[in-house]
């Protein structure tokens, strides 16, 4: 059971079992079980085991839970059964994404690592919190990168019951009316506009427009309905944003070109469609936005090294990928690199979005999807990845458990040294 379904009842449970030693709001029920579990084991020869939600072993989680039981306990994980969906027999079933966690005192027996999604498994000497066959490595949430990139932002979030965005035939029956508020209208974009390329607006209504946004009769109706469903908020702070109803609740739109990447994307795709999106659009809250970025970026961004790191650290939303500016772009080490080598990035991004243009008749989710994607386009992926490859090391990296392995272990090195 997830921390936001849990009732009264289930976090005094949590809180009696673990209050003072693991902060246990955002952790799902099944964490008490194995902090006893933990407790019990510690010294003695005996063995646990539980079926859990996935979650326990992705992004927040690990450091909130698997941090304490490693510093406090001498308890591992000797096992793990990765990524399962387990249904059951009743009339309104919901298939939930399992993983099967072991226990036991920390010994130099073997590990053993199962992928549940492929029903295969093997025997490893490490296998950290999150089911990696890395060292016992925990990453942290940070309000900074770590490596030298610039900030990354939540989207610009309405807060508007959907009165200040507009259909593209609203907008256009709008425009044909009053073609003078052309000045009120932006392109509106979230994860789902960008994967499938649907087309949304938005009424971007800054302070210095607002009363000539209320001579407007159409557009002055959807601002009093936002100010009535904001008055009516039980949200403290959705209430005091009824004193400016024009206006979307949460503002982080800059008038620059910038990075868009979807909060939520398909696990099935090898890269996370990320790309650009114009000055004159605004980002969604369901997305990040990282403003006035070079391509640079984008290339380090969209490659297999940063695509395996937050498949290991990021959470999950049942087995898709929850992308998260605290624990996947800011933790993920990259080192410093060369007017030279930036250069050469800039270049494969720019090959990788050229390719794309070659394919317009295809969405972002189309051309991502491992079973359409255009065979340039996977070329120029792969030529991308090992020039940022390059940037680590000359010696190619010759599996993903080598890339996660080394990657963990510069993460360590650079947060050391913070």
């Amino acid at each position: 059971m997830g921390a936001r379904l849990q009732e009264i009842s289930h976090k005094e449970d949590m809180q009696i079992t673990m209050e003072g030693k693991v902060a246990f709001n955002n952790l799902d029920y099944i964490a008490s079980w194995f902090f006893l579990s933990s407790t019990y084991i510690d010294g003695e020869n005996i063995r646990a085991a539980f079926v859990t939600t996935n979650s326990l072993c992705q992004g927040e989680q690990v450091s909130l839970l698997w941090d304490y039981i490693y510093r406090h306990t001498d308890v591992e994980i000797y096992f793990g059964y990765k990524s399962f969906k387990w249904e059951n027999n009743a009339k309104n079933n919901a298939g939930v994404t399992c993983t099967i966690i072991g226990l036991r005192q920390r010994n130099s027996l073997p590990k053993y690592l199962i992928d549940g999604q492929n029903n295969t498994g093997k025997k490893v000497a490490q296998l950290n919190a999150y089911l990696v066959e890395s060292p016992d490595i925990f990453i942290f949430k940070r309000t900074k990168p770590i490596s030298s990139f610039p900030v990354m932002d939540f989207g610009s979030m309405p807060n508007d019951g959907g009165n200040l965005l507009l259909s593209e035939q609203e907008k256009d029956a709008l425009m044909q009316d009053y073609p003078e508020i052309a000045c009120l209208v932006k392109r509106f974009m979230g994860s789902q506009e960008f994967i499938r390329d649907e087309i949304r607006y938005c009424l971007w209504i800054e302070d210095e427009n607002a009363t000539f946004a209320y001579t407007i009769p159409p557009i002055k109706q959807r601002i009093d309905n936002c100010n009535q469903l904001r008055l009516n908020s039980k949200r403290e702070a959705t209430h005091k944003l009824a004193s400016a109803s024009h206006c979307f609740g949460e503002i982080r739109y800059q008038p620059t070109d910038a990075i868009i990447i979807p909060r939520v994307s398909s696990e099935r795709r090898a890269y996370i469609p990320i790309g650009y999106v114009r000055a004159d659009t605004v980002v969604s809250d369901s997305a990040f936005a990282v403003y006035n970025a070079e391509p640079w970026l984008f290339a380090i961004l969209t490659s297999k090294l940063h695509n395996i790191w937050v498949r290991a650290v990021g959470g999950a939303l049942e087995t898709r990928i929850r992308y998260s500016a605290t624990l996947c772009y800011n933790t993920f080490p990259f080192p410093k690199i060369t007017a030279e080598q930036r250069a050469n990035l800039a270049e494969h991004a720019e090959n990788v979005l050229n390719t794309r243009e070659l394919h317009t008749e295809m969405t972002l989710g189309e051309m991502y999807n491992p079973e359409t994607m255009p065979l340039d386009l996977r070329l120029a992926h792969q030529a991308l990845d090992a020039a940022v490859e390059s940037c680590y090391r000359a010696e190619p990296f010759i599996s993903d458990e080598e890339r996660l392995e080394y990657l963990f272990k510069l993460y360590e090195k650079m947060t050391r040294k913070k």
